[in-house]
């Protein structure tokens, strides 16, 4: 079984290869440390072997797309959540009164991931795989 870095990858490995260099392209994801070359949606058309740009228009109208989105927005947020708790902290060390609520707010919030992330790798682990 394929090991994935992370869901992002796990959910592209299921959609065709066509669409997932697009999605990789659009949202300027790398593969392998390498990012697309492509600049234009008619050089990624090209690339693809898709003859009209259409096809990728199509399909960002649907609920696969939009999953992938979601997840990749996800992932982002992560990133972000580590920028502003790091920004707060330092504002908090220095007295500002809101800054230490927010940053007790933030340190909540992380433990309430944390738990949940917990629960569900253990679900997948107690997961035998049988359907009843």
């Amino acid at each position: 079984m394929a090991r994935y870095r992370n869901d992002l990858e796990l959910a592209l490995s299921k959609i065709s290869e066509k669409k997932r260099k697009y999605f990789r392209w659009k949202f300027n994801i790398p593969f392998g440390g390498r990012p697309m070359n492509q600049t234009t949606i008619e050089e990624i058309c090209k690339y693809t072997n898709v003859k009209n740009p259409q096809y990728f228009s199509d399909w960002e109208k649907t609920t696969e797309y939009e999953y992938l989105v979601n997840i990749y927005l996800n992932s982002k947020t992560a990133n972000d959540l580590l920028e502003i708790y790091n920004i707060v902290a330092e504002k908090a060390k220095q007295g500002d009164a809101k800054a230490i609520d927010t940053l007790l707010k933030l340190q909540k919030e992380i433990q309430a991931n944390i738990k949940s992330a917990k629960r569900k790798e253990k679900d997948i682990a107690d997961d035998d795989g049988l359907e009843l």
